[in-house]
């Protein structure tokens, strides 16, 4: 079983990452054929886990085993609690509840549990966020099915984990200089498009740090280029037609962005022409 030094704080830190189960399987797919995560990792000195996120990782004892590797190799990874993303946004509660509400809009499910069960009509009344927090996952509002391990599955729990860390240092920590999720589940894209929306309305006087990307295919496209994966290897790994959003600069120097599904072909096309940049 990985178990990683938590943390409550990030002070300092300017490069940080979050990863997500579906990018830690590839990336322990890609080790297990060979190619290391050297180049993909090695720009963070911060790399977080959120619980439910380890939660599920521990699900797979491959994946539990390539995490702690990573450790090994002394990559700058921790593990960090719902219950403690309070502690960095300085305790300002109120602001915390409507980071959740805006990571949560898109699930109507919890967004009616946090109306009625969480919000109260003065921000004061409501319970200690550890509290709400910790009973929201406890009684989760998403059915879900029971894994082989015994485990009670919860739909999106590893997203919405996700999407209110990221935004929580995204508003709250303006040193960051890089701040990247690593998934391939498009929940966790359009949660946080979709919260950050909302919360610029809200926090009209901050700027947020930008949230930056890397799907399966943006870290494909990064090892080609790169010459780590040859263009022959990529129906090995890539098994699945596939939607993808990507910019794409035009002979007029504009940029156009494009969402569309994508086989294999039109793929390796789109990572060989270097005007390409893979969004998710």
């Amino acid at each position: 079983m990985t178990e990683l030094t938590p943390v409550t704080q990030i002070d300092n830190k300017k490069q940080i990452a979050i990863l997500d189960t579906s990018s830690i399987s590839f990336m322990q797919e890609l080790q297990e054929k060979g190619i290391e995560s050297d180049s993909i990792l090695n720009a963070y000195d911060l790399i977080l886990i959120p619980k439910w996120v380890l939660t599920e990782i521990k699900d797979a004892e491959g994946r539990s085993d390539y995490v702690h590797k990573l450790m090994d190799a002394g990559y700058p990874i921790h593990s960090i609690a719902e219950e403690t993303y309070s502690d960095l946004a300085n305790n300002e509660e109120g602001n915390l509840y409507q980071i959740v509400l805006a990571s949560t809009y898109q699930i109507a499910r919890i967004k009616s549990y946090l109306r009625r069960f969480v919000e109260k009509s003065d921000p004061l009344d409501m319970a200690a966020y550890k509290n709400w927090i910790n009973k929201l996952y406890e009684e989760w509002p998403i059915p879900g099915g029971v894994l082989s391990s015994g485990r009670t599955k919860k739909k999106n729990a590893g997203e919405v984990s996700i999407t209110i860390l990221a935004e929580v240092v995204s508003w709250y920590y303006p040193q960051t200089e890089a701040l990247t999720v690593y998934s391939q589940d498009s929940d966790t894209y359009e949660f946080q498009c979709k919260a950050e929306a909302r919360l610029r309305e809200i926090f009209a006087s901050r700027t947020p740090v930008p949230i930056s990307y890397k799907s399966n295919d943006a870290i494909f496209c990064q090892l080609f280029r790169e010459g780590k994966i040859s263009i022959e290897k990529v129906n090995a790994y890539r098994k699945d037609m596939r939607r993808i959003t990507y910019s794409k600069e035009r002979s007029d120097y504009s940029s156009v962005l494009i969402t569309e599904v994508v086989d294999n072909h039109s793929f390796i096309k789109l990572i060989q022409d270097n005007s390409v940049h893979i969004i998710f």
